[in-house]
């Protein structure tokens, strides 16, 4: 028998879960673990001025957002991906079964706003509760007035809730994508650099300065916008894997900073998330356009990995192998999982990312690695924040976001988060956790 989801059903479900005890306790008058300070009242102070009283770094996790209900990106792509029985535990926490073998899952068929909206309102009361300080979202401009981005639908969502300040935001801009119209243009699409050069002036820049000055906006080093570039390297070339011409990239980079800095913005802290394969991101450190490097996500291809060794390896592989001269600065990235088997076909575009699930208690090694690493290295790691792999890749490998548990009650799975939440509240300084404590 097909099952039907109502809005309304969705909302009675999950609520249980989000407005529960320990959600209430940590956001009944909207106040964030600061020391007592609102997220509204911090105005554009960065939440890495509040290290001293929490002595940790900063954690910001990363969305790319395929779950808004978009008939391709949801409909198609991640339930497609998701649609054998055994991967359908990682759907988030507002999509339900069907019990229809060919469309076994189900949210937002309508693609309607107001029912994403509703989920958004679930996911920074899970996302705040837990002690995130960001999401860096992944973002595209606006084509045009009215015209909606499946990239931008969360942001959107996020910007339009009344918890906004309860977590801060930055974007992650998709820098490939500048100048792409159409949701899909196959590698045999080019755009000249006029339409290059005009979407990122009139839709990117304006838009970035528009979202830098809201309270929300995450800064670091006291007051600089921090503004994350996807494979900066590749701006404008769409789907291809072609280096972009170096000076359009330059130009692009050094409007992005003069752009900001005129509208009296701040002048941003910008990370590239490079590819690691090419050499184009040195040539854009060391000429200023980058102010520090990181990755998307690490890990590699193979078969019964285990997570538990993973950040063994970004240390090694990354923080001491690909970043590691001694003047560059960089924000160590950090996995919520590696586990992309769904996405997995043979010949296809993803590898074998055959990577056990976190088990109880590797989440917060991780984790204290990276905190760890930035606490030894502070003039490396001058922004003070890791960046986490991710809120809700849940067909690719890394989710936060809690899943939807089992019918009837599909009562949210939270482990990851809770789990999440202690390690955020426990960690010390390596330093500290060695002296003696107070009675």
């Amino acid at each position: 028998m097909k099952r039907t989801v109502s809005v309304a059903s969705l909302v009675a479900v999950t609520a249980v879960a989000v407005l529960g005890e320990r959600v209430s306790r940590a956001c009944e008058k909207g106040e964030r673990e600061t020391g007592g300070i609102r997220g509204d009242d911090m105005s554009h102070a960065s939440r890495g001025d509040l290290r001293g009283e929490r002595q940790r770094p900063l954690l910001g996790v990363i969305r790319w957002d395929m779950y808004t209900g978009h008939p391709y990106t949801t409909q198609k792509q991640e339930f497609g991906f998701l649609k054998p029985e055994q991967y359908h535990w990682r759907a988030p926490f507002f999509v339900r079964r069907t019990g229809n073998p060919e469309a076994p899952l189900a949210f937002n068929p309508a693609y309607s706003q107001d029912v994403y909206q509703q989920a958004m309102e679930q996911e920074i009361e899970f996302a705040a509760s837990a002690g995130i300080d960001y999401w860096a979202f992944g973002y595209e401009a606006h084509p045009a007035p009215g015209e909606r981005r499946c990239l931008r639908d969360a942001l959107d969502a996020y910007l339009a809730s009344p918890r906004r300040d309860r977590l801060h935001f930055c974007v992650i801009v998709n820098c490939p994508a500048v100048a792409k119209v159409a949701y899909y243009e196959p590698p045999r699409v080019r755009h000249t650099e006029e339409e290059i050069a005009k979407a990122w002036a009139d839709n990117y820049l304006a838009d970035i300065a528009a979202l830098a000055k809201l309270p929300a906006y995450q800064r670091v080093l006291r007051d600089r916008p921090l503004i994350y570039l996807y494979q900066p390297e590749f701006l404008g070339e769409g789907v291809r894997r072609t280096p972009a011409p170096g000076p359009r990239v330059e130009r692009c980079l050094r409007e992005l900073r003069g752009r900001l800095m005129q509208a009296r913005v701040g002048n941003p802290y910008v990370a590239g998330m490079i590819n690691p394969q090419s050499k184009e991101w040195e040539s854009l450190y060391d000429k200023g356009l980058l102010d520090c490097v990181t990755l998307y996500h690490q890990r590699y291809a193979g078969t019964n990995l285990r997570y538990g060794t993973l950040w063994g390896f970004i240390k090694s592989n990354t923080l001491f192998g690909t970043f590691k001269r001694p003047d560059l600065k960089v924000i160590p990235p950090t996995m919520s999982g590696a586990n992309g088997v769904p996405r997995y076909k043979k010949g296809g575009a993803f590898p074998m990312w055959d990577w056990t699930e976190p088990a109880p208690g590797e989440l917060t090694a991780h984790l204290f690695g990276a905190f760890d690493y930035v606490a030894a290295n502070p003039a490396k790691c001058e922004a003070n924040t890791v960046i986490m792999y991710a809120w809700n890749e849940h067909s690719e490998g890394g989710f936060l976001c809690p899943t939807m548990g089992d019918p009837p009650d599909y009562h949210p799975v939270t482990r990851q988060l809770d789990e999440l939440a202690v390690t955020l509240k426990t960690w010390l300084p390596p330093v500290l956790r060695t002296q003696p404590q107070a009675p």
